[in-house]
């Protein structure tokens, strides 16, 4: 039985519960440093400190370059070392600048003395853009500040960007040829206050837009990608052949594929390009919902489509203010955020509404990339649920069902009384991460 006075103490248990592991994974790393013979390590991405003369280094990872910004005296020897398993290289951003790396593999190394004062800015020129209005390069970029620079670190306040609340309403269609077009692209989006996320996406959205077809609609889907690697597209509610129509698809290009959805549910769709956790983490997925052709349920009054995921942030921010997804934290399953929707507890001051004694179905996905969701809504009952959104996989009175990674579910409740009814995860250390929102009755 729930005994919860108010929103904030359900968060509380999952702050505590983040603390805890915090706590743990810190005395596991002086544990380390001890059995190792006192090495020393510095934890923190995005700045470094100041360094006599001599050498430093610069890791390049998660599609990034760790620090972002490194202060180092003059005469120092930098070298980059590309800890991705995808090309990487250092080049200035100035035209016939010093910093000019060949294309570096992974494990590949690169370095560079700095025999003069002077910020040199630089950037990987296969994962950033040059932004001609802002008269910048965007995405993996970083500077080197040499000599009157030192005794700063990094000094780069974290970016702040305003966060619409992301529309979970919708509505089926009617049955029809259907052309779906979405566009992968990388840019900045707040999944917190003060926190904006340099993301992966479909269609610049953080989940990718709600797509819903009909049993039966044949598909003609195109993705268009304008990012500055690699994307593809992974439909879990077509039959198609993977070696076929989830190929990568380089920058630049576009490629097409037409499927037929057969089956009803509520299904996830993501890139499948290497490594697929780190395109799912960064933000690549959405919901597809396929309606049943002749839907026998009973008709809802209101219907919302709601995401779950984990964010993984860096420790600190880029040159340009902006957090990147951590593999690290990934492979660890240690998220910064769980959130519906994209954004941390955007539902708790923004409510899905619902008449009372109307019927309101939840369409819910979990886009993981690893942890389970078990959803529920405190102070209500599922009347009925419909595992992976088919129809023919009803279940009834259920209190709470759990949803894999990558799995979907349809939930139908009717609300008696008006009030408020939280929406969580019951894994409640993830609650305290974000995945909480409200239902208000009316």
């Amino acid at each position: 039985m729930d005994r919860i006075q108010t929103l904030d103490q359900v968060q509380a248990e999952g702050e505590l519960s983040k603390r805890k592991k915090a706590a743990m994974f810190v005395s596991g790393l002086l544990i380390g440093a001890v059995v190792l013979g006192g090495i020393a390590w510095a934890a923190g991405h995005g700045m470094a400190p100041n360094a006599p003369p001599g050498s430093s280094s610069v890791a390049m990872k998660n599609i990034q370059f760790d620090p972002a910004v490194l202060t180092v005296p003059k005469g120092t020897t930098v070298t980059w070392t590309n800890d991705d398993p995808v090309v990487h290289t250092v080049t200035s951003d100035a035209p016939g600048g010093p910093l000019d790396s060949p294309d570096m593999l992974q494990g590949a190394k690169w370095s560079f003395t700095f025999a003069q004062d002077g910020t040199y800015a630089y950037h990987c020129t296969p994962h950033a853009t040059f932004d001609a209005g802002m008269s910048k390069w965007m995405g993996m970029t970083a500077k080197v500040v040499v000599g009157t620079g030192v005794g700063g670190g990094n000094g780069t306040e974290p970016m702040d960007l305003p966060h619409a609340t992301y529309d979970a309403r919708t509505t089926r269609p009617a049955p029809a040829e259907r052309w779906i077009a979405l566009e992968a692209k990388e840019l900045p989006l707040a999944v917190a206050p003060k926190k904006v996320l340099a993301a992966w996406t479909f269609g610049g959205a953080l989940p990718g837009p709600i797509l819903r077809v009909v049993e039966g609609d044949l598909v003609h889907f195109t993705l268009y990608n304008n990012g500055t690697m690699p994307h593809s597209m992974d439909f879990h509610a077509a039959e198609t052949p993977w070696d076929v129509n989830y190929q990568p698809v380089a920058p630049g290009t576009s490629f097409s594929f037409d499927w037929t959805a057969m089956w009803p549910g509520v299904y996830m769709y993501h890139c499948g390009a290497a490594p697929v956790l780190a395109h799912i983490g960064n933000g690549m997925y959405g919901m597809i919902i396929v309606d049943p052709r002749n839907d026998t349920r009973p008709a809802p009054d209101v219907e919302y489509a709601l995401v779950q995921s984990e964010i993984y942030l860096t420790d600190a921010v880029d040159a340009e203010g902006m957090y990147h997804g951590d593999i690290d934290k990934m492979q660890k399953v240690t998220p910064t955020y769980v959130v519906f929707n994209g954004y941390a507890n955007q539902y708790k001051d923004a409510p899905l509404t619902v008449g009372v004694g109307k019927r309101i179905r939840l369409h819910v996905m979990n886009a993981g990339p690893t942890t389970f969701s078990a959803f529920h809504v405190i102070g209500a009952m599922f009347d009925r649920v419909w595992v992976d959104g088919n129809p023919a996989n009803e279940m009834v009175g259920l209190q709470t069902w759990q949803i894999a990674p990558g799995g979907g579910a349809t939930f139908d409740l009717v609300i008696p009384a008006p009030g408020l009814y939280p929406f969580v995860t019951h894994s409640f250390a993830y609650t305290g991460l974000g995945a909480l929102g409200l239902i208000k009755a009316t």
